[in-house]
């Protein structure tokens, strides 16, 4: 949303202005004047979304406008920075390396008096935009919040893997019993749904249960996804099954042949399974075998995991396969689902009608059609707004399509929720990440420092918040842990469900954020 591009600017214009000194004299007043009309543009920009939404053409103008000159406006900020910076160290060695973030900047933004005529050209856009804001009859006194850091409290909790295998039970011991019994020969097992149905949780369950793991002398997980390069996926593999470090930097030096060999060679010795997870193409496991059979046939009970949402890829994997068609949820298991999610231990000490929030919450789950995904997430969203009214303005506005869109409509519910405009961004930061991809918390978060995502918070360090970001997003279920702290309960890596991405693209691209194009994420 376009809130979340001038938001991200006034944090810029507002850590400038703290650290700013005598050296922008003049400059400095423009500075401030400058993060002044932002704040007051920002005042009732939510007013002008509403209107945009809405259908208003010249709403949507409008706000095509202020994400242009927001962005122009954050560029005279960086010129102003840059050249206090470019003062302090100019004469030390590695100064062009130092700034090299800033070399995107106009050339002609590297003097004070230049950077002064580009603040009265964007000023003058502002008031172009005001005089708009004016005949659309958008309310200016609207006021600002100034937004901080809640206090978290009991936010830091353990995400159990159990609470998101609600209603699989059944499933997954079915599962596990089809991997580990049977016959000798090679065989597969394909979970099949709709997306958000659970497969990926299923098979990760299954995949780390102490069954599988004493059975199975090789364990292999590998996220196929829509777009894949077999070389890529083999080299992942060979990892994996390899023990000798030195084995696994030869391994990006090998061509697609050797590599698959190489996976040939060792798993003929070992009992193995090779997990498949989010396969789209029909003819994936030709293509992992098209130089050579690098998952061999070796009679002693191997076996290959698949998930995918299509029944033509399910069938047709060249072995012995059993179909798993995961159901979605009944009544009773999507109630168990989402009451875990939306009243969680913690919060229900401090309810005081629980039968109330019950009798909402399973018409609430009933519009959710089983789809563990939309219980979740809008379960998610419902923990931060524990009051009837709140409940009942959902049921109330129930969108009429079901599905893919109904779960659209729950994502954005949750974004727009989110409380301020730093953790919009760093939701929407993720769709720069690769499908299916395993994101590492400690670098997320140096990027979203880097990028100027997370503010400065009394008795937080930076880090600290950014900790608390990831923690709230986890809770909402907007994304999903993989890992945590055997220690202090941190979440080590999480990831985003494909469903989530999708929609975090077309929203950050909608609002100007990062596109993402084939693949390659550009900002």
């Amino acid at each position: 949303m376009a809130e979340t591009v001038v938001s991200a600017v006034l944090g810029n214009v507002g850590s400038l202005a703290v650290q700013e000194t005598t050296f922008l004299w003049g400059v400095t007043l423009e500075v401030n004047f400058l993060k002044d009309e932002l704040m007051r543009l920002q005042g009732y920009l939510r007013d002008a979304e509403s209107k945009q939404r809405s259908g208003s053409e010249s709403a949507a103008i409008l706000m095509s406008q202020i994400r242009d000159t927001t962005y122009d406006a954050e560029n005279v900020i960086e010129a102003a920075d840059y050249i206090k910076k470019r003062n302090m160290i100019k004469r030390a060695k590695g100064f062009m390396g130092a700034i090299s973030r800033y070399a995107r900047l106009p050339s002609d933004l590297t003097t004070l008096h230049e950077v002064g005529v580009e603040i009265q050209r964007v000023r003058r856009k502002l008031n172009e935009i005001f005089h708009s804001v004016e005949r659309l009859k958008i309310d200016l006194d609207t006021h600002v919040v100034n937004e901080s850091l809640e206090d978290y409290g009991l936010m830091h909790q353990n995400f159990q893997d159990d609470v998101d295998m609600v209603g699989f039970e059944n499933d997954y011991k079915e599962i596990v019993d089809k991997l580990v019994e049977g016959g000798k020969m090679l065989s597969a097992v394909s979970i099949v749904s709709m997306g958000g149905a659970g497969k990926t949780t299923l098979a990760r369950k299954v995949y780390t249960s102490s069954g599988v793991k004493q059975h199975f002398e090789a364990l292999v997980w590998v996220s196929v996804s829509q777009k894949f390069k077999v070389i890529d996926l083999l080299k992942i593999i060979a990892k994996q099954i390899s023990s000798d470090e030195d084995q696994s930097r030869k391994i990006d030096d090998m061509n697609e042949y050797e590599v698959a060999k190489k996976i040939r060679d060792i798993l003929m010795l070992k009992r193995y399974l090779v997990v498949l997870d989010d396969v789209w193409e029909a003819d994936t496991w030709e293509q992992l075998n098209r130089t050579i059979k690098a998952f061999p046939n070796a009679a002693n009970c191997s076996r290959v995991l698949l998930t995918t949402r299509k029944n033509d890829v399910a069938n047709h994997v060249e072995m012995p396969t059993h179909i798993h068609a995961l159901k979605c949820l009944d009544e009773e298991k999507s109630w168990e689902l989402f009451s875990c999610k939306a009243l969680p231990s913690y919060r229900r000490l401090s309810i005081g009608d629980l039968d109330e929030f019950e009798k909402l919450g399973r018409k609430i789950t009933r519009k959710c059609d089983g789809l563990p995904l939309a219980l979740a997430v809008l379960g998610g969203y419902l923990s931060k707004n524990l009051n009837t009214q709140a409940w009942s303005d959902v049921l109330l506005g129930w969108p009429s399509t079901k599905d893919t869109q109904m779960m659209r409509g729950i994502i954005a519910l949750s974004y727009k929720d989110l409380p301020n405009h730093y953790l919009k961004s760093c939701l929407l930061y993720l769709a720069a990440f690769p499908e299916d991809f395993n994101i590492s918390v400690r670098a997320l978060i140096s990027l979203w420092i880097a990028e100027r995502f997370i503010p400065h918070t009394p008795r937080h360090t930076l880090e600290e918040t950014a900790n608390n970001y990831v923690t709230e997003l986890a809770q909402r279920s907007l994304v999903q842990v993989v890992q945590t702290s055997s220690i202090r309960g941190w979440v080590v890596k999480i990831k985003i469900h494909d469903i989530l991405r999708d929609w975090c693209i077309e929203e950050a691209a909608q609002d100007g954020f990062l596109d993402v194009i084939d693949g390659t994420t550009t900002e």
